[in-house]
């Protein structure tokens, strides 16, 4: 492997308050072999900033800090910002009694092996003060050009649903289907109404949101946005079939070859499905030979295949 060290055109800052200097400047680290590098081989490069070195622009502001996250324009590659500033006091980066002179460590980590390469350090990565353009991908590589996702990200919230109950300890029907259009009749159970007035019960509930990242010129739907509103067809991150809604998704378009798309999805402990008792013609609560019959209704009876998530 070879790892590339690049910085970004025009992620130079500098700024002045009071005749002090500080400045900024940003880099992409990577493996040109599309291996995802570790943190401390990112940071320990031998073609990178260390601290105490000078800005190459301005002289006297010298690097003390830096920060390191996932670029969002490239995969598999770190994101490096170096902050420089004047030494105002003894023990800092560039000033009297610098701990950091003449040690090549930029962190408290591991140092990489010496490099192979010619007589002053250089190797064939063209990093150090090559540059890539703004978006941070190399000029040969197309913005069409399909990229491994850096990672999935899940969000979890769990709760629970108020909802009116005639009958509680009554058994569900597999997969939450109703069968007949009247809905499934709840045979077992214990009536909880008071006289056919419904009592408020909770549902254990639990609300999923699945993020990537894509990357590519275009962002195609695939006509997952018809499937919102269908239940699982089989397990589903170890949800019961049917016990999962597809609530929609959204799509956010962060550069121009990024897509970041959230999945969000729905689960109900009663299948989604919600106790209906029997009514006459005109909508009133119905009694027969005394007992009311009470229904399981499902208001979302297609099912569909979940593939279409990571």
């Amino acid at each position: 492997m070879t790892i590339q060290y690049t910085e970004l055109i025009g992620s130079r800052e500098m700024s002045r308050d009071k005749g002090s200097f500080t400045a900024s400047r940003t880099f992409l680290v990577y493996d040109d072999g599309d291996a995802q590098l570790l943190i401390d081989d990112a940071i320990n490069n031998f073609n990178g900033v260390s601290f105490s070195d000078q800005h190459p622009d301005i002289t006297g502001i010298f690097a003390n800090n830096f920060s390191i996250k996932a670029s969002p324009n490239r995969a598999n590659t770190w994101q490096v910002q170096w902050q420089y500033a004047q030494p105002m006091a003894e023990g800092e980066a560039g000033g009297v009694g610098d701990p950091f002179a003449d040690d090549f460590s930029n962190t408290s980590l591991n140092e990489l092996p010496e490099p192979e390469g010619d007589e002053d350090g250089g190797t064939d990565s063209g990093g150090g003060d090559g540059e890539v353009g703004d978006e941070g991908t190399d000029e040969d590589q197309g913005a069409g050009d399909e990229q491994a996702r850096l990672f999935t990200g899940y969000s979890i919230n769990s709760g629970v649903a108020l909802i009116d109950g005639w009958r509680a300890d009554a058994t569900i029907p597999s997969n939450g289907t109703q069968g007949g259009d009247d809905g499934y009749e709840m045979t077992n159970g214990t009536d909880i109404h008071k006289g056919g007035k419904p009592i408020t019960i909770t549902v254990p509930t639990c609300s999923l949101g699945i993020s990537v990242t894509y990357f590519g010129a275009t962002y195609y739907l695939n006509n997952v946005q018809l499937k919102a509103g269908k239940r699982n067809s089989s397990t589903f991150y170890g949800f019961d079939a049917g016990s999962v809604l597809f609530m929609g998704m959204s799509v956010q378009r962060q550069t121009e070859t990024s897509w970041d798309v959230t999945y969000n999805f729905a689960w109900d402990a009663f299948f989604h499905m919600r106790q209906v008792p029997d009514k006459d013609d005109d909508g009133e609560i119905q009694f027969t030979d005394g007992e009311l019959k009470v229904w399981w209704k499902q208001p979302f009876p297609e099912t569909t295949s979940f593939s279409f998530s990571p």
